[in-house]
């Protein structure tokens, strides 16, 4: 019987065993999921995502839990970088020397959505050249305090070109269709280089429509204006491509308030399709006709086109717009130009020039750009170095000897300081100076004695203060055959008449 109870009273142990009734808890806690209930799941995740991507935010409400899709990464603003400052004064102008980089735009009118061509010259031969499009660096927007510019105030890059033989490229890239600023900056950067050019494009603004004998041409090209539907006898301003401003032409309504067949000339406005705008100037009517303008290609003649300092370049120009003036840079497209010339009724000009001053050396450009049309074009010309020749009274002598010197080629009127190299590697010393002709040219000047301690040779070197050309001259010394009794030349100092 013990044994019997024992047996019976086991269960209940193991009811009141804590650790079986936990076991137990669990086994009831544990729910099957069937794939049923796996589907229903996904699908509720997948729209509360769908609504915290596009109705939440549509309604104002942030989800910061929620991961948003669809955004781009903040493109990097390109880093372009500024030419460097002019330096040579040409008629009072500040330009850059040679062999600095420069582009230049045709046309440089530009139309909203038109085509640029974008010319470069002065790059390193085989070098990538990348093109960038944005505000001008003095009109660019400020960014505000803890904020960073828009990226649509950036420039930006619109194409790369590689420089070819001499280091020129040409690219075409199209222009915005919308901006904000009536002119932007072009820029184009050498990559792993300073070499960078800038040149600005000015935006034409728009035109309206009226009926014209002609549907395309040029700048300067006359056509036949019929316009009507004006007040009698009143005054009709006749603008291109625009409405507003100074008119390009002033016409008078007849009795009909009505103009016909007017000869008149095709006006200065942005390259492509176009209006001719007339506005009535009592009745406010206005009325326009479409036309096609077709690009300038302006031409230049450079005579001669190798110089040295102080001489002049000439030049003669055509195929601009007719009246404007053109303004003329050296080795830059863009900055203050040197000389400005006015085109004649055809577009041209001539017998126009400048004088190349002596910072100057190697090869140049001048460019030319009509200051109403923004034609643009450039001639390239070289600036020769001066060579001179030098020679003494005497091919050599003995010591004690008086040499005086004969010089040719030096630049016109400049001074010359001779110095004297006594023996090899000695440092030369200043002896004599003199100042030449109009002609560069000088005879029997100057004058040095040939100390008593010098032997072999005496190298005579003449400095021209200008142009900064040497004239070398070797002086044979003979043997005297014993010590010469002749003092050392005193220290010598340039008069101040000599000095350039």
């Amino acid at each position: 019987m013990q044994t019997l109870k024992r047996r019976r009273a086991a269960p209940a142990t193991a009811r009141t065993n804590p650790a079986n009734r936990r076991k137990k808890s669990l086994r009831r806690r544990k729910i099957k999921i069937s794939p049923r209930r796996l589907l229903l799941a996904a699908a509720a995740a997948f729209l509360l995502l769908m609504v915290g991507r596009s109705v939440l935010p549509a309604m104002g409400i942030e989800a910061p839990g929620l991961p948003k899709f669809g955004s781009e990464p903040t493109p990097e603003t390109p880093q372009t970088k500024a030419p460097p400052p002019p330096t040579i004064d040409l008629n009072g102008v500040l330009v850059h020397g040679g062999d600095t980089p420069m582009i230049t735009l045709n046309p440089g009118l530009v139309r909203l959505g038109g085509t640029v061509t974008v010319s470069g010259n002065g790059f390193d031969q085989g070098s990538m050249v990348d093109v960038y499009l944005g505000p001008q660096a003095d009109a660019a927007p400020k960014p505000k305090k803890g904020k960073a510019t828009a990226a649509a105030d950036q420039p930006k890059q619109v194409g790369t070109a590689k420089a070819g033989k001499y280091g020129v490229f040409t690219l075409n890239f199209p222009f915005p269709n919308k901006m904000t600023t009536p002119v932007l900056e072009v820029t184009a950067q050498a990559r792993g280089s300073d070499k960078v050019a800038k040149a600005d494009a000015a935006v034409a603004q728009g035109a309206g429509q009226a009926t014209l004998s002609a549907v395309v041409g040029k700048p300067g090209d006359t056509i036949n204006l019929t316009a009507k539907g004006f007040s009698p006898g009143e005054q009709l301003n006749v603008f291109w491509g625009r409405i507003n401003g100074t008119p390009n032409l002033t016409l008078t309504a007849d009795e009909d308030g009505a103009v016909g067949k007017t000869p008149i000339k095709v006006g200065v406005t942005a390259v492509g399709q176009t209006s001719l705008v007339v506005v009535g100037k009592t009745s406010g009517a206005a009325a326009s006709a479409p036309f096609q303008v077709l690009r300038l290609y302006p031409s230049i003649k450079l005579a001669p086109y190798a110089v040295k300092a102080t001489q002049k370049i000439s030049f003669s120009g055509s195929g601009f717009a007719p009246g404007e003036r053109v303004l003329v840079r050296l080795n830059s497209a863009g900055g203050q130009p040197v000389m400005a010339v006015e085109t004649d009724g055809a577009g041209g000009f001539k017998g126009a020039g400048l004088v190349m001053p002596y910072a100057l050396k190697g090869s140049q450009s001048l460019v030319f750009i009509g200051e109403q049309s923004r034609a643009a074009v450039s001639s390239g010309f070289t600036i020769l170095p001066f060579t001179p020749q030098a020679r003494t009274n005497a091919y050599g002598g003995l010591p004690g000897t008086m040499v005086n010197f004969y010089a040719t080629q030096f630049a016109p009127n400049e001074a010359v300081h001779v110095y004297v190299r006594t023996a090899k590697g000695a440092k030369p010393q200043l002896v004599s100076a003199f100042r030449v002709d109009q002609k560069g040219t000088a005879r029997a000047v100057g004058q040095y004695t040939i100390p008593g301690n010098t032997e072999d040779t005496v190298v005579f070197e003449l400095h021209g203060q200008r142009s900064d050309a040497v004239a070398k001259v070797n002086f044979k010394v003979d043997k005297s055959g014993g010590p010469v009794d002749i003092p050392a030349p005193k220290p010598y100092t340039v008069p101040k008449g000599l000095e350039n």
